[in-house]
């Protein structure tokens, strides 16, 4: 295969960006990335790596360092209001498709492939584009810092809200496709959790959920039903924990301890579940990967291994094919399948997390008899 040469753009330091940035490095592109962070994005609950995305890290060498990496997880415990055991799925149980998945920190995964891009490709931290104008040759770009690029591609790997989603395709809300809850993450005292275990407990309408995996700290997810889609600033962290409050008051079990937590969190996110569909990932020289273009929402549990595949798919397109106009169809046309089949299965993964009775939850938990 011919190396090429050229300069992309990534947007977003995160799993579909870091994984972009190696590819085009290793295919001989000059990469750029821009984050609005002031490092790899960090945060969140755990992550599973599998199927295809396994492959994928495995070409890129970085396999043993996500298998040495994984989450001595055991299983998954139903409690109820007073912590009493209601019942247990083994890992083995918990929808893995073979022996290889993994499940691992998405901080652990972050860091694994900056690692590989650290020192071979250029960065513009604490930095965003403001402004895309792209012709047949080339896009140029314009940065909040007042400076400018010229480059070959522009990647979006910049997640559900992408900036460059809405510079290239237009508003986010015509694809974005709610799925009637909102979800929050954040970290919690380890005491709260059991070493090796989640524990769940349910409301109708409500869950949280604790992983703990080491004695300081643990994650905690909080996910709740809504009708109707709630206004809120994103940039405004005291409102959107005053949200999550309203949405847990009066609930019992360890609730009044992980929303004192959460008051007081560092490391906070609250997001609608929803699922990003688009008719096309590409346009002219841009193109989107992750959840920037096909989001399909943490119940499906394939929100990296779809972010690591697709970029690998995309990468490998760009450089096997003569012109992008090939690449980008190649791209489309190959994974639109995968990620249709994979983002189908949101719904059972709602019912699993989020029943909507008590009669649904103690079928859920007897499960795990």
């Amino acid at each position: 295969m011919a190396m090429k040469t050229g300069s992309v753009l990534v947007s977003g330091a995160s799993i579909a960006g870091l994984t972009m940035a190696y590819w085009m490095n290793h295919y001989g592109y000059d990469v750029t990335i821009v984050e609005i962070g002031h490092q790899p994005r960090r945060g969140g609950t755990p992550i599973d790596v599998r199927g295809e995305a396994l492959d994928c890290a495995r070409r890129m060498g970085i396999l043993d360092a996500i298998k040495k990496a994984k989450l001595p997880t055991k299983g998954l415990k139903f409690m109820n209001e007073q912590n009493e055991l209601q019942g247990t799925m083994l890992v083995e149980q918990i929808g893995a498709i073979t022996p290889d998945d993994t499940e691992i920190r998405r901080d652990d995964l972050v860091d694994i492939l900056y690692a590989k891009v650290r020192n071979s490709v250029n960065y513009k931290f604490a930095n965003r584009i403001t402004q895309l104008e792209q012709n047949a040759e080339y896009v140029n770009v314009s940065f909040e810092d007042k400076t400018f690029g010229t480059y070959d591609f522009v990647i979006g790997a910049d997640g559900i809200h992408s900036g460059v989603r809405k510079l290239t395709f237009g508003k986010e809300e015509q694809f974005t496709h709610f799925l009637n809850f909102y979800f929050s993450v954040f970290t919690v005292d380890g005491s709260l959790g059991e070493q090796n275990y989640a524990h769940m407990y349910n409301t109708p309408n409500n869950m949280a959920t604790v992983y703990f995996y080491n004695k300081d700290s643990a994650d905690t997810l909080l996910a709740f039903r809504a009708s109707n889609q709630i206004t809120f600033d994103r940039y405004n962290i005291e409102q959107q924990k005053q949200i999550v409050i309203d949405a847990f008051e009066g609930i019992g079990w360890k609730l009044p301890q992980l929303l004192e937590e959460l008051k007081v969190a560092d490391t906070f996110y609250l997001d609608q579940g929803c699922q990003i569909k688009m008719p096309t990932w590409t346009s002219g020289r841009v193109a989107l990967i992750g959840d920037a273009g096909y989001a399909p929402a943490f119940p499906t549990g394939m929100g990296s291994t779809l972010a690591i595949h697709g970029a690998s798919i995309l990468a490998d397109a760009i450089a096997e094919c003569g012109n992008h106009q090939t690449a980008f169809e190649i791209y489309n046309e190959t994974f639109r399948p995968i990620v249709e089949k994979l983002q189908a299965t949101v719904y059972d993964g709602i019912s699993f997390v989020l029943p909507p009775t008590i009669d649904k939850i103690y079928a859920r938990n007897k499960m795990g008899e």
